[in-house]
């Protein structure tokens, strides 16, 4: 008569593989079934608690037509994606603390991993060309500032060498004004002071007077004294004048030669 078959131990030694078996699921991806480690394969959890590895991740991530989330595939939870990076999602901690030591009780081969990652998502792509562009806008808007700054540099130059013109006439009216007022009252007064002296010398019935001789010779100063000023300002009055327009783009034109 055969030996009937011991059930207790089996169902013993088949408890004992579940338990295993359950033991090992907890640092193994639930898609690729491979374990997890700190490189490619970091696990990443999600919103809703499950946990994957980044490789898997990022392919799941790449059949996404918008790249700020990713569906969970076990519970289709959307959970956001920062920057559109899976590298960015928060890693499960409890798995990443136990690393090395579930794969050194486990002997099981792992799948090889592509010897390049998952490219990135196509709208992180075009967010980074939309980045660069702008990058390239604001440098040739920094390369053209400078020239902006030397048209309104040399603006500002002409509109001050143009009020510096108009203050330079103005002295010029004042200082004609006062020329003609001393060449009048010099020529007047040596009139009047030779006419003084003549009388004063003229004078036969009276003594000898020292007045005469200086009123002759104050009279002759003012002579002198007429004439300069005359002279002055018919200078000032007739001499020809700059073109404020081209004193101007000649101020300009030294300004930017500075500015090079």
């Amino acid at each position: 008569m055969a030996e009937a078959p011991n059930v207790a131990g089996t169902k013993g030694i088949g408890a004992q593989v579940n338990e295993d078996v359950s033991l090992y699921e907890e640092y193994e991806c639930k898609i690729c079934y491979n374990y997890f480690d700190l490189d490619r394969r970091t696990p990443k959890i999600l919103e809703c608690l499950h946990t994957f590895c980044e490789e898997c991740l990022n392919t799941l991530h790449l059949r996404e037509d918008r790249g700020w989330r990713i569906g969970c595939p076990l519970c289709r939870h959307r959970t956001p994606v920062p920057e559109y990076r899976i590298h960015n999602l928060p890693n499960n901690t409890k798995v990443t603390d136990a690393y090395p030591f579930y794969i050194q009780d486990d002997s099981l081969p792992q799948d090889i991993l592509p010897p390049y990652p998952p490219p990135l998502h196509p709208a992180l792509t075009a967010a980074y060309r939309r980045e660069v562009a702008n990058e390239a806008a604001v440098a040739a808007q920094d390369q053209a500032i400078p020239s902006v700054a030397v048209v309104g540099g040399n603006a500002a130059a002409n509109s001050y060498d143009s009020a510096g013109y108009e203050s330079c006439q103005n002295c010029r009216r004042i200082v004609l004004t006062t020329g003609c007022v001393c060449a009048i009252f010099g020529f007047v007064s040596m009139l009047v002071l030779l006419f003084l002296g003549l009388i004063f010398v003229h004078n036969f019935n009276n003594p000898p007077s020292p007045v005469g001789p200086i009123c002759l010779s104050v009279a002759s100063i003012m002579a002198m004294f007429s004439v300069v000023m005359t002279w002055l300002v018919c200078w000032l009055r007739y001499r020809p004048d700059p073109e404020p327009g081209r004193a101007a783009s000649s101020n300009a034109s030294r300004r930017h030669v500075n500015v090079l």
